[in-house]
């Protein structure tokens, strides 16, 4: 099993380059999914950021304030569930390529504290507005998609979703997404700038491409979501949300078409 070095990965005098690690270290290093965990203990960035991560799900729940009195107060509460797992998965799914970078390349120069204090912000920041887009996401389907009010929370009805306010809600969102991309793929282009310290296999950087594609690719989906919610009409509003859900769909294809330019096992 690998043991993380901090001083093989720190930053020299002068903060310009950072020591090569040595072929022994990286040779007793565990690997995972071809990739070597540089990282594998976890540094003091990394436990700062996780127990962000960490409150951002905490203020995620159903019931900050209050416990439910009454079998009546329990069902209303439970009708936001479905929405707390959706806002979870985004978070979550935030967290694990923190913590996955993290975990390979265990860089902890400036520009990772740097991205990592940004990072932290931006969720922290970004927790509640993810949470109202999946509250109206659920409440849209259920009722448009699905004809059921079993999941009415009422949201729609408070002031706001009737004065053409959605349009806003989108914009904010999808900046938030913007930024949020934008450094989870500083973190894969900065470990690409440390590649021969590193000593970065041609698969990892093959991953490092494909994760920078990735996030990119969220990106300007975001910023289409902003287009389309700006030129849409109060009644078709909704498709902006469901740009989003091409992502299932445009990742796959632009990790195909970078594979097929460079193949990671070349």
């Amino acid at each position: 099993m690998g043991f993380y070095i901090p001083k093989r990965v720190s930053i020299q005098s002068g903060g310009r380059e950072i020591e090569p690690l040595s072929q022994e270290y990286i040779d007793s290093c565990r690997q995972e999914q071809g990739r070597i965990l540089r990282g594998d203990n976890m540094t003091r960035i990394e436990t700062f950021v996780d127990a962000a991560f960490a409150f951002a799900f905490t203020m995620l729940v159903i019931s900050i304030d209050e416990i439910p009195s009454s079998p009546v107060e329990l069902f209303e509460l439970s009708k936001d569930i479905p929405a707390f797992i959706l806002s979870a998965l985004i978070i979550g799914s935030i967290w694990l390529s923190h913590s996955s970078w993290s975990r390979t390349f265990g860089l902890q120069d400036k520009t990772t504290i740097y991205l990592s204090l940004g990072l932290v912000m931006l969720v922290l920041v970004f927790v509640y507005p993810i949470k109202l887009m999946m509250q109206a996401t659920v409440l849209y389907m259920s009722i448009n998609i699905f004809d059921t009010q079993v999941l009415n929370t009422g949201l729609f009805e408070n002031r706001g979703w009737q004065d053409n306010d959605v349009a806003g809600l989108f914009l904010y969102v999808g900046l938030g997404v913007i930024s949020l991309s934008m450094i989870l793929a500083g973190f894969y282009r900065n470990a690409l700038r440390y590649r021969h310290q590193l000593r970065l296999t041609t698969f990892e950087v093959f991953y490092c491409k494909e994760m920078l594609l990735s996030w990119t690719v969220v990106a300007a989906t975001a910023i289409l979501s902003i287009v389309v919610a700006s030129i849409s009409s109060q009644e078709e509003i909704a498709r902006a949300g469901f740009v989003y859900f091409s992502l299932f769909f445009s990742i796959p294809v632009a990790v195909a078409i970078l594979k097929r330019k460079s193949s990671p096992g070349e």
